[in-house]
């Protein structure tokens, strides 16, 4: 059961987005070693073996069904199609899960939006040093935070999705509110440039 009760959502965060592909071709220097095709090995991310996103800015979000290379030196690369989509996804399904909202999926929504952290604790209504600390992980959220942040998103990205859910049954999803956080991850798997994202139990 999702925080919407009958609102199905998803959660996301933001990177550098490149339209649709991220980046397959750029050269990294470390410490004086430059990556090249010639340095690197390609991987297939598949369910047994995902691919860890930690280019999305969220720490537990990773990808099925995509190429990436890896370097001898340990630097990785990954060819993501349909990026846009696939970032509306994640921030769809965290807005709809139903446990409490971490500082990480806080700032990830946020910077979905392209809002300054000072304009966004203002339009949720407390000061910016406590946003910075919940972003940071050094405060949670409180309740009303949490389900200030999830209807500010809903609205504010205009996701259809997301707004159909919210018609359906605030009173109901409120009241499946859990502050306890199990251990959950995001595992997006790509098909025809065609993305799902599936919120799941931590291993």
């Amino acid at each position: 059961m999702s925080f919407f009760d009958n609102f199905p959502v998803v959660l996301f965060v933001e990177l550098h987005i490149y339209n649709t592909v991220v980046l397959t071709d750029i050269c990294f220097a470390t410490r004086g070693h430059e990556c090249s095709r010639s340095t690197r090995q390609e991987f297939s991310a598949t369910g047994d073996s995902p691919y860890h996103f930690a280019d999305s800015g969220l720490s537990k979000v990773y990808l099925v069904g995509i190429k990436y290379w890896r370097c001898e030196c340990g630097q990785e690369v990954a060819e993501i199609p349909a990026i846009k989509q696939l970032l509306k996804l994640i921030a769809r399904d965290i807005v709809e899960k139903p446990f409490a909202l971490t500082g990480e999926e806080i700032r990830f929504l946020r910077k979905r939006l392209g809002k300054k952290q000072s304009d966004f604790a203002t339009q949720i209504g407390i000061e910016v040093e406590t946003m910075s600390r919940i972003e940071n992980g050094h405060v949670k959220p409180s309740k009303r935070t949490d389900k200030l942040v999830r209807f500010y998103y809903a609205f504010a990205s205009k996701d259809p999705v997301l707004l159909g859910q919210l018609q359906k049954g605030i009173d109901e999803r409120f009241t499946t509110w859990q502050r306890i956080m199990p251990p959950t991850k995001i595992v997006a798997t790509v098909a025809g440039n065609e993305w799902t994202a599936d919120l799941v139990a931590a291993s």
